[in-house]
């Protein structure tokens, strides 16, 4: 049996041996395989030595893992530095010292696949709408709107109908921009945090889901400035709109736990479809995310004062633009005492770390395995 193989065996055995201490201490003591797909590449075995320090894994997983596809950008499957194999294409490498990237796309396909399969729960029934109620559009930032015009609607309170008022839902602009890379990521997919706020800085705008200004604009030319309001409180919104409800707030999900389901989010739409893609990931991943622990999403440092600059310019374009704004103009600023949700700027939170998200993602694929067991503290 040649090491490699012999590694492969050990792996399946639930071993930790990183390769190149298990070649090092193993002599050579048979050919190589002939086939060189006989041997996993060197990320599936990487993620299952890895998979093995977090937890135990089924059987079942152990082979989802080795046979698992490589998704997203990256190289293809590697050979194992040191071991006498058939090689094509790129060099073999010592599998610990691929990029933590280089073992998330293993994990994230396996993940993604285990969200389609799941699926979501079902969904209440609407209730009729009600004869008399009041007639609204609800925009803004759409992590506050949605999940309120979805509860709205199940009461029986759907929006629209004629002269219906816009209501734009905001709050600190630091907060808002955590609020439009968390819709996108799970949605749309986006590029890392701190990268998305990079370009954004660089060009001085705000994306248009941040951007409160802008929503007001575009509403004005098809409702007239008469039928727009702006929301700076999102607690407001039931007396506004004279209903005894109590609207939901999203999830705030930990900053590691969001990166990694902006990593599957793509691939889910490929599994699933685009049109599943959001129902899959809002309805089925999220919640089960919000239990993960951690600090939240928040504008690192090194952008605090752009965000402060541009907090600046929308207070003053909301003191000074002619439309109601219901609540206090000055939430946009942030800051201490201007909201309670974390991701406002100057409130506690982080930016994801790879290592973290790695460590999630073991421990969430073994989770999602009824056979598998998961150690109290990660060894990674």
């Amino acid at each position: 049996m040649s090491r490699a193989s012999a590694w492969v065996a050990h792996l399946r055995g639930g071993g930790i041996t990183p390769w190149r201490a298990f070649r090092d201490g193993m002599p050579d003591t048979g050919p190589p395989p002939t086939d060189p797909a006989g041997v996993p590449g060197a990320q599936q075995l990487e993620a299952l030595r890895r998979l093995n320090q977090a937890g135990r894994p089924s059987p079942a997983l152990v082979e989802r893992v080795l046979s698992g596809d490589l998704v997203g950008r990256g190289r293809g499957d590697l050979g194992l530095a040191g071991e006498a194999q058939p090689h094509f294409g790129t060099p073999p490498v010592d599998p610990a010292d691929l990029p933590v990237n280089e073992l998330l796309r293993v994990l994230t396909g396996l993940l993604a696949e285990d969200v389609v399969r799941v699926g979501v729960p079902p969904r209440p029934a609407d209730q009729r709408p009600r004869f008399r109620r009041v007639r609204y559009r609800l925009g803004g930032d759409p992590w506050l709107a949605v999940p309120m015009r979805a509860e709205l609607t199940r009461h029986g309170f759907p929006p629209g109908g004629g002269r219906a008022v816009t209501y734009l839902v905001g709050r600190d602009l630091g907060g808002m921009l955590v609020d439009a890379w968390t819709r996108r990521s799970l949605t749309d997919g986006a590029a890392g945090w701190e990268t998305w706020l990079t370009k954004l800085r660089r060009a001085d705008r705000l994306p248009p889901r941040a951007d409160l200004m802008r929503q007001a604009r575009w509403w004005e030319r098809r409702v007239g400035p008469q039928n727009v309001r702006i929301v700076t409180d999102a607690a407001l919104v039931p007396t506004i709109l004279g209903v005894d409800l109590a609207l939901p707030q999203p999830p705030v999900l930990a900053a590691d736990a969001l990166d990694l389901a902006r990593r599957v989010s793509p691939l889910v739409g490929l599994f699933a479809g685009p049109g599943q893609r959001e129902e899959l990931m809002l309805r089925g991943l999220v919640p089960r995310l919000a239990r993960t622990d951690g600090l939240p999403l928040a504008v690192p440092e090194r952008f605090r004062q752009w965000v402060e600059r541009r907090a600046r310019l929308v207070y003053e374009e909301l003191t000074g633009c002619g439309y109601a704004v219901l609540g206090d103009p000055a939430l946009v600023l942030g800051g201490p005492g201007t909201s309670d949700r974390p991701g406002s700027a100057g409130g506690p939170g982080t930016s994801p770390s790879e290592q973290a998200v790695l460590g999630l993602a073991l421990r969430t694929l073994l989770e999602n395995d009824p056979h598998s067991h998961v150690e109290g503290a990660w060894r990674g």
